[in-house]
């Protein structure tokens, strides 16, 4: 795979990481003196969950590959669905 066709798949995933990491991060810094120390922790844990996540994103088009990363990406899926998960256990603290 030559780097251009990698970063055509790295880029709208960067794209979608961003999307999910700004948002909670900004939502940690601003909220952070009105909740509690276990929705913090969690919030904290949100955001490095998703920050591994875009940290995926970008090693699929800095890392050459001969094929497609499918285990990479997959990875970034799993890091979604535990993101997710941790913020439904956020929300019912």
């Amino acid at each position: 795979m030559n780097a251009r066709i990698r970063w055509r798949l790295a880029v709208p995933l960067i794209g979608l990481s961003l999307l999910m990491v700004v948002p909670a991060v900004f939502g940690t810094w601003t909220f952070w003196s009105e909740f509690g120390n276990t929705y913090r922790a969690l919030s904290v844990v949100i955001c490095l969950a998703l920050l591994a996540q875009l940290a995926l994103a970008v090693s699929v088009g800095v890392r050459p590959a001969r094929d497609v990363p499918w285990l990479r990406i997959g990875l970034m899926g799993i890091t979604f669905l535990v993101a997710c998960g941790l913020a439904a256990v956020r929300r019912s603290v």
